[in-house]
């Protein structure tokens, strides 16, 4: 058994520690098939890569590619942002991304109501699962994303909606390995609705990619490896 992509890593275009190719040629060192770098996207005020440095980061992940092919595939992927119910800063256009990932972090200007609420509670305020999960599933079907990352990280979020809907929209879950945020009953929830799990590191130094250790414990633990999409057998 084995994990064969690592499509959540960092750079140091956001506030990771190493380069591009770093994380690609770790990914390469440890025998996986593909990585992608899914830097911040523009929506996040302190980490978010925009304008012309995300032209930079583009144009340097589609040289790697070309550089690699048939060592690894090289993924183009972004991490964005809920930015109010249902909404997010998905690009509109993005036939130039492999995958795109889409949570809640903290550092989104809170311009309306609900971005205050969800700022609130992310720093101890009342927590709503339900509604939550809600804006976060609404805005991956609106900008059609591939993975909702670390599910209930600053927001609680209700897992078995999330679950069910997720496996509706045809949307992945992340087991994220740098912080296990599902617990071994939500893990088996998310089994049993038939959703889709991913195992990503998370990683913000090129020694990290590929580092699932974590990621991997906590599905063993709940018995959900047979979910686990990036595990071949």
């Amino acid at each position: 058994m084995r994990i064969i992509e690592d499509l959540h890593t960092h750079t140091y275009y956001s506030h990771g520690k190493s380069s591009p190719r770093e994380n690609v040629l770790r990914a390469i060192e440890l025998g996986l098939e593909s990585v992608a770098v899914s830097e911040h996207a523009g929506g996040n005020i302190w980490i978010g890569v925009r304008g012309k440095k995300l032209e930079r980061l583009n144009a340097e992940l589609r040289a790697l590619k070309k550089e690699f092919a048939g060592k690894i595939l090289v993924k183009n992927g972004l991490e964005c942002n809920v930015t109010d119910f249902g909404k997010s800063d998905i690009p509109k256009d993005r036939s130039g991304y492999d995958v795109i990932i889409l949570g809640y972090h903290k550092g989104v200007a809170p311009v309306n109501r609900f971005a205050w609420h969800i700022l609130m509670e992310s720093f101890g305020g009342k927590s709503t699962p339900r509604r939550n999960a809600e804006s976060i599933l609404a805005a991956a079907e609106a900008g059609h994303a591939d993975i909702i990352s670390h599910p209930n990280l600053y927001l609680k979020v209700d897992i078995p909606y999330m679950a069910e809907c997720a496996r509706q929209l045809g949307i992945m879950l992340e087991i994220n390995s740098a912080r296990v945020t599902m617990s071994a009953e939500e893990l088996r929830i998310c089994r049993d609705k038939g959703v889709k799990l991913i195992i990503g590191s998370d990683a913000h130094i090129a020694s990290r990619v590929g580092d699932f250790e974590k990621a991997l414990a906590a599905a063993r633990e709940a018995g959900v490896l047979d979910s686990v999409v990036n595990i071949e057998q």
